[in-house]
């Protein structure tokens, strides 16, 4: 279904128009992905399904800015219950520096704040052209100096966002991409949140294309993810078992948890455990106490403690201090090195 949502004056004088796809919408399909071709794999994929077919109940839409009836650039977001990502943020190469993707983010965000939208989430360089286009629109680094953006329509989203509250244990489903992706980027927590499933991830970190990785793996048999979701869509945990990157006489169990809901754990963890057809390897910082702790009650046993393999970059107490404090605060890192627990269940 196609809204159109406004006509903007660009700076050469050309009229564009600006409207909104919310895919699923066959009849665009055949505009928007030849104009975001260039897309590679695994973005690719989520474009042309999104545009043809329901992905759960995630919302896609595609922001697009048309002159003389064509597509010239394109903005989307992928939402659930107000939490998403924003992404594909792109102009043909014939109509740049002429304010168009800029155009269309004002139009984005207002429809978003009109829809009741809580957080969308992006990540690009720090400090790029694109990066300060962002921060005009609102969105603030994660943490100073990161690419990994956030633009928060309410203040205190994350202090709810993550309340305390009824959550329940179900597989992983589409609709998670952006509520996982908010909680990768929170500040307090696991340093280290995944080793193999969602790539590597150290720190609060952008997911958007290892999510797409990861439900690639999912519908290849590759994995089993389960989340700990609430009523509203929130991710609260996530939890996975998949190749160990290194031994494959073992499976690797992924689990990150939001601080508040580590009492939820054998709900999240039991039926992968069920579920393992070989022997479960997992690992924890040393700063991990939660998480070591949970893992202990369901059986795991700690096998080994690996001196100096993962480094906390950022406080674990820092909070910005000033509207500017996203883009430099000295004050909020540390290089602080950190043992790395290994973990291992036996069927």
């Amino acid at each position: 279904m196609y809204q159109k949502l406004g006509e903007v004056t660009l700076k050469d004088g050309s009229q564009m128009e600006i409207g909104v796809v919310l895919a699923p919408d066959p009849a665009h399909a055949e505009e928007i992905r030849p104009f975001l071709a260039h897309k590679p794999a695994p973005y690719d994929e989520h474009i042309r399904r999104s545009l043809l077919e329901p992905l759960d109940a995630l919302e896609t839409r595609f922001y697009v800015g048309k002159i003389a009836g064509r597509i010239v650039a394109n903005v989307m977001t992928v939402e659930h219950r107000g939490c998403g990502i924003l992404g594909h943020v792109y102009t043909h190469p014939d109509f740049r520096r002429r304010g168009a993707c800029d155009a269309i983010m004002r139009l984005q965000m207002e429809d978003f704040r009109q829809r009741g939208g809580r957080a969308l989430y992006l990540g690009t360089g720090f400090d790029s052209p694109p990066y300060h286009i962002y921060r005009r629109h609102g969105f603030r680094s994660v943490y100073p100096g990161s690419g990994a953006m956030v633009y928060q329509a309410e203040e205190g989203f994350e202090r709810r966002y993550f309340a305390p509250r009824p959550v329940q244990s179900r597989p992983v489903r589409w609709e998670d991409w952006g509520p996982m992706n908010a909680l990768t980027s929170i500040l307090v927590g696991d340093w280290l949140r995944s080793v193999s499933v969602l790539r590597r991830v150290e720190g609060p970190t952008h997911i958007e294309a290892s999510f797409l990785q990861m439900r690639q793996q999912v519908e290849a048999g590759e994995a089993l993810v389960r989340v700990l979701a609430a009523e509203d869509g929130a991710v609260v945990g996530f939890g996975a078992i998949g190749r160990h990157p290194l031994w494959r006489e073992v499976r690797l169990l992924e689990l990150f948890c939001h601080p508040n809901f580590f009492d939820r754990v054998p709900e999240l963890v039991q039926p992968l455990m069920k579920a393992a057809d070989r022997p479960l390897i997992a690992y924890a910082d040393e700063e991990s106490v939660q998480k070591i702790a949970a893992l202990r009650s369901l059986g795991f046993e700690v096998e080994a403690r690996l001196r100096d393999r993962v480094r906390r970059r950022l406080r674990p107490d820092w909070e910005p201090s000033s509207p500017e404090a996203d883009r430099d605060d000295p004050s909020a890192f540390v290089d602080r090195p950190l043992d790395l627990f290994l973990l291992r269940w036996e069927p």
